[in-house]
């Protein structure tokens, strides 16, 4: 008895000193580095913090959820921190004091509160030769093979890029933690699961490392809190980890807004991610569950909240379960009634598609899968081989992190074509694609139902008269008009009175070549973009990707080619804008102009097809030009240039009034051709080449005017050299 006591007794002791530890190291980094400051356009993602032994260190937002980061954890006598971007890292991130000084005081901290011997960094990754400059003198050495961690004499910290490696290389990592080594680690897991598709629970090696000590990587995007800074969580008082979460939902008493919202995206983000064998947070989600309650059904009449944590819980259960094992028959959900729709008819179709496989990305087919009606691919032996996928709905949103769900938060799948025969269905249906990817060549043909017939007009294939007589009314509840530069996907609602598609796709065709004329890309596309209409959108009121997302509200809009044509920017200026945004050049957009030199294609292509000046856009307002006079005036701080995107944009159509499209046209055009060693390598460099090619293009010194745009201590921008001009 007096034996078991005294274990106890060390365990309480051993626990206290890791809180003492924890509540330590929160603190320094909220007094020395105060946070992260991300750089170069990276978009982090985010670290989940189980409970104990791990916790945050820095946050930011998904909506208006708090998430971390930034965490640390204890494994074995070692210890690890991870954050949830490379570029934080990176040379130019740590040129930021935040940076800097979370490095520092990391370092620190994975080396037991010492200075450590010996930093190693991942050859794969050599960025992370940047971060022993701003350490001191120490040990550095390269690790080729990881087995190498073995020799390391402690204490010593390890810098790896997690996702760099694989799951089963991940035991020599853990082995020298457990022996007492620090690890600073870096995981962008949005990043790594659009890339690789793979399992969260059993494929990511970050997970596979730190998820036994508490910290887990996500598939979520998180926006800083106040421009590009992301804040240290200090003591937070608000649950960032599963276990407070937990605590929260099985409390008495009703939740506040705030403690809802954080309890119910923390749970249905553990319940995608933890492994199925998780002994400490999954037991506990399952008994909030009740499977015998009716499957919830969100709509916009009857939004589900965050208030509604069993039913949120329940939801994500199901979808995770159908993502998990998507090649199977899956019964219909009673939610895709509401999006993407279920059609009243009971006519189904198989067809045959040719696929051009020289195009790649997505090849409609006209068809509609039913949720929870079976259909097959079959393909031709041999070209189960090629990497082929197919994919049942247009949306490519995710809205599980929003407040409110008026749709179920997931409704789209993507599955490999890698047997000659797939059977499987949706439990929410869509519209029916084979995902091709690059570098095929030649033509193939699949088989492809039974599905509903779709409205599905196809510029070159079909006509106005075709289109009215047999397209128009086929019954699925989804319809795409589509050509060789754009496709629509629309509630078939919105084209049933369509007497002619023609139209839109020749309005926007012209569009698209023009979007292609500025940014210097050929007019003959590799394969068309696309715009598709959602029910609920993952984020802002419309946004950029493949396809551009844009809510129902707009649809009318979106298809009516005399609209398009009109110039009333209310009504088309989102569409140009998201469009400009999928051609944005990184060469010549800066820091905090992510939001500016989209809107050259916006104003371009409202002035060249409605017929728009720029003044008799939103740019002619009066306090547009007020508020840059009043910026001049102030000294011209750059800070306040970059926060406000309309402000900054008149800096730039002032150049334009001046020199005209063609100027802009002809730099574009030069970026695009410029060599690799001669592209900008940095923010200051994005700007100072800005200013010299832009002169030199125009014949007149512009850099002065340019030198506006300089941070503090920078060198002011001066004319290219004779020598070096191209």
């Amino acid at each position: 008895m007096k034996s078991i006591r005294m274990i106890l007794c060390c365990v309480l002791c051993a626990g206290f000193a890791w809180a003492q530890d924890t509540e330590i190291f929160q603190k320094e980094i909220a007094e020395k580095a105060k946070g992260l400051e991300i750089v170069g356009g990276g978009v982090p993602g985010v670290i989940l913090v189980a409970g104990e032994p791990a916790f945050p260190l820095v946050e930011g937002r998904i909506g208006k959820t708090r998430v971390p980061v930034a965490a640390a954890t204890r494994v074995g006598k070692g210890r690890a921190v991870a954050v949830s971007h490379e570029l934080f890292l990176s040379a130019e991130g740590l040129k930021r004091p935040a940076n800097a000084a979370f490095v520092r005081s990391s370092l620190v901290w994975l080396a037991g509160g010492v200075q450590p011997t010996t930093i190693c960094y991942d050859r794969h990754m050599r960025l992370f030769r940047d971060v022993v400059k701003h350490f001191g003198d120490v040990r550095v050495q390269a690790i080729d093979r990881l087995e190498q961690l073995a020799d390391v004499a402690l204490p010593a910290v390890f810098l790896v890029n997690v996702e760099s490696r694989g799951v089963d290389e991940m035991p020599k990592v853990r082995t020298f933690l457990e022996r007492g080594g620090g690890v600073l680690c870096s995981e962008v897991g949005w990043g790594w699961h659009q890339i690789t598709r793979k399992s969260f629970k059993t494929q990511n090696a970050f997970n596979a490392l730190l998820g036994p000590a508490g910290l887990y990587a996500g598939d979520y995007t998180v926006s800083p809190v106040e421009g590009k800074f992301f804040p240290a969580v200090g003591r937070s008082k608000s649950a960032m980890s599963c276990a407070e979460a937990l605590a929260l939902s099985k409390g008495a008493g009703k939740l506040t807004l705030d403690s809802a919202r954080q309890a119910s995206f923390l749970l249905s983000a553990f319940g995608q991610i933890l492994p199925d064998d998780e002994r400490r947070c999954r037991p506990q989600i399952a008994d909030l569950l009740d499977g015998s309650r009716p499957l919830p059904v969100p709509s916009p009449e009857h939004p589900i909240g965050v208030g509604r944590i069993r039913d949120r819980l329940a939801l994500t259960a199901f979808q995770d379960a159908w993502q998990k094992e998507p090649v199977k028959v899956w019964r219909a959900h009673p939610a895709a009634k509401v999006y993407p729709g279920m059609p009243e008819s009971k006519r189904r179709e198989t067809r045959t598609v040719s696929l051009d496989l020289s195009v790649p990305r997505w090849h409609g087919t006209g068809l509609f899968a039913v949720a929870g009606e079976p259909l097959t691919v079959t393909l031709p032996k041999g070209m189960e081989k090629e990497g082929l996928r197919l994919r049942i709905g247009t949306t490519t949103c995710r809205v599980t992190a929003h407040e409110k769900w008026v749709r179920a938060p997931v409704v789209d799948v993507e599955v490999p074509l890698d047997k000659t025969e797939t059977r499987l269905s949706s439990p929410f249906g869509g519209l029916v694609y084979v995902v091709v990817p690059g570098g095929k060549t030649g033509t193939t043909q699949i088989k492809i139902g039974p599905a509903c017939p779709a409205p599905w007009f196809v510029k070159g294939r079909d006509t106005a008269a075709t289109w009215r007589k047999a397209l128009r009314d086929l019954p699925a509840p989804m319809a795409e008009i589509e050509s060789d530069k754009v496709v629509f996907t629309v509630p078939s609602s919105f084209i049933r009175k369509m007497e002619d598609p023609l139209p839109l796709l020749e309005v926007w065709s012209e569009i698209m070549d023009l979007d292609a004329k500025l940014t210097a890309i050929p007019s003959r596309r590799g394969s068309p973009e696309r715009f598709c209409v959602d029910e609920q959108l993952c984020a802002g009121f419309m946004h950029a990707g493949y396809p551009i997302m844009i809510p129902k509200v707009s649809a009318h809009l979106l298809v009516d080619a005399q609209i398009i044509r009109s110039g009333n920017a209310e009504n088309v200026w989102g569409f140009f804008h998201e469009m400009g945004h999928n051609h944005q050049n990184r060469d010549w957009t800066f820091q905090g102009s992510g939001e500016v030199t989209v809107n050259f294609f916006t104003l371009y292509c409202m002035e060249k097809i409605c017929g728009v000046k720029p003044r008799q856009t939103r740019m002619g307002s009066p306090n547009i030009k007020r508020k840059y006079e009043a910026w001049l005036a102030a000294g011209h701080p750059y800070e306040q240039w970059k926060s406000d995107p309309f402000l900054a944009l008149e800096f730039f159509v002032r150049l334009q009034e001046r020199y005209g499209w063609e100027s802009f046209e002809k730099l574009f055009a030069e970026y695009r051709a410029l060599p690799p060693e001669e592209r900008p390598k940095s923010d200051y460099e994005k700007r100072k080449q800005w200013a010299q090619r832009f002169s030199r293009i125009v014949g007149e010194d512009l850099c002065e005017q340019f030198n506006l745009l300089r941070n503090p201590g920078e060198a002011p921008f001066a004319p290219m050299r004779e020598d070096s001009r191209k």
